[in-house]
C-alpha cells in the first residue's frame, strides 16, 4: 500500500519534514511537501500547500505548472487552465505548459482552443510525442 509504513513516499515525507523542519513555510518547502501529498492521494492538501508556496514566490513556473498537476488529479480543469495561462504568462516558450493547457482544455469539451495549444506545443518543440499523438486524435 503507498504512503504506508516505513518505505515509500509516506516514509520520504516523515524524512523531508525532519530535514526542513527550521524552514517549513519555505516556498520550496511547501512545494515538495505538495508533490509528495499528491502521490499519497491528498489532492487538496496538495492544492493548498502548493497554493502557500504560489503565494511566497508568484512568478514561480515550477509551482505554477504543479498547481495545474495537482488540480487536473483533483478534476478542477478550470482551475488547471488558470494555473497554465499563470505558467505560460512566467515562461512562454514552455512547451510542456502549452501541452497541459491543450489537455485542460479537451477535458473542458473546447478541442479548438486544445487545438491551438497544441500546435503551440509544437511551435516550441518539434518533436512533441504528447502533442503529435494529441492532434492525431482530434483530427488537427
Amino acid at each position: 500500500m503507498r504512503g504506508r509504513g516505513r518505505g515509500g513516499i509516506g516514509g520520504l515525507e516523515g524524512l523531508y519534514k525532519k530535514v526542513t523542519a527550521d524552514r517549513p513555510h519555505d516556498a520550496r518547502t511547501l512545494n515538495v511537501r505538495s508533490v509528495l501529498a499528491l502521490e499519497n492521494g491528498r489532492a487538496t492538501e496538495a492544492a493548498e500547500l502548493i497554493g502557500r508556496a504560489i503565494v511566497l514566490e508568484p512568478a514561480e513556473r515550477t509551482y505554477l505548472f504543479h498547481m495545474a498537476k495537482v488540480c487536473a488529479r483533483g478534476g478542477w480543469w478550470h482551475e488547471a487552465t488558470d494555473a497554465l495561462r499563470r505558467a505560460i504568462y512566467v515562461d512562454p516558450h514552455d512547451a510542456e505548459s502549452w501541452y497541459g493547457l491543450g489537455a485542460a482544455f479537451q477535458e473542458l469539451g473546447e478541442p479548438d482552443q486544445a487545438v491551438v495549444c497544441w500546435q503551440q506545443c509544437l511551435y516550441i518543440e518539434p518533436g512533441h510525442s504528447g502533442a503529435m499523438e494529441a492532434l492525431a486524435r482530434a483530427g488537427g
